[in-house]
């Protein structure tokens, strides 16, 4: 019976170290997975930040974030199932204990099981918090000229995935100034441009939402056709 329990001892250690590599694979690969579907969202507004162009370019990563979403959701779900899972019942030959559940090592993976799912969470949700604190700091800092007349403008914005879009498109316009306010259509790939009109204004906002490698185009305007 010793000699037995002896030998089963580097099979059961063996197996936990699995286990605990399968864990930890399972929740960083979520972790990594949400951070790919929020690049498209992120990764503009941090080329912005360093003042480099491109934003557009990644955005074209958001056709594929439904699908990287449903990957992390899958690797989330078998992180929770391999933390939470019943660990298998210790037999009397097991002397050196190896079968039975360590207390601290299962709260510690329950904690990072946790902190990676509300990390998961963060980078899943990053796209329409940025657009809303975006838009809230806007309309705090947003200034009219009294009196000012306010028109209106539909442009067409090809590449647009996420409400995080409308950051640095509107940052863009907020450069060429006279911007009101805008709205964004991510269904109808479109913007509305309240803004005060004065001579090349939307030719300017046109060229200035390109410059971000997005394709924008006017009414009955090919895109691209202002740079």
């Amino acid at each position: 019976m010793l000699n037995s329990s002896v030998q089963r001892q580097p099979r059961l250690a063996s197996s936990a170290r699995e286990s605990n590599r399968a864990k930890k694979l399972t929740l960083g690969g979520a972790v990594l997975a949400a951070l790919a579907a929020s690049s498209c969202c992120i990764g503009p507004l941090l080329l912005a930040a360093f003042g480099i162009g491109g934003a557009g370019a990644l955005a074209t990563l958001g056709a594929y974030r439904p699908y990287i979403l449903a990957v992390t959701a899958v690797l989330l779900a078998a992180g929770f199932y391999l933390t939470y899972r019943k660990p298998r019942a210790t037999t009397a030959g097991d002397a050196c204990g190896c079968e039975a559940p360590h207390p601290q090592a299962g709260r510690a993976g329950r904690i990072g099981l946790w902190i990676a799912t509300v990390m998961v969470v963060v980078f899943a949700t990053a796209p329409y918090l940025i657009a809303r604190v975006a838009a809230r700091g806007h309309e705090a800092t947003a200034v009219t000229t009294p009196g000012a007349t306010i028109d209106h403008i539909t442009i067409r914005v090809e590449g647009m995935d996420c409400e995080a879009c409308s950051v640095n498109i509107r940052r863009a316009l907020e450069k060429v100034g006279g911007l009101h306010d805008m709205t964004l259509d991510l269904k109808a790939q479109t913007i509305d441009v309240a803004y005060e009109p004065a001579a090349g204004r939307v030719q300017a906002y046109v060229a200035a939402i390109n410059d971000l490698a997005y394709e924008a185009s006017l009414p009955g305007q090919a895109p691209s056709a202002i740079r």
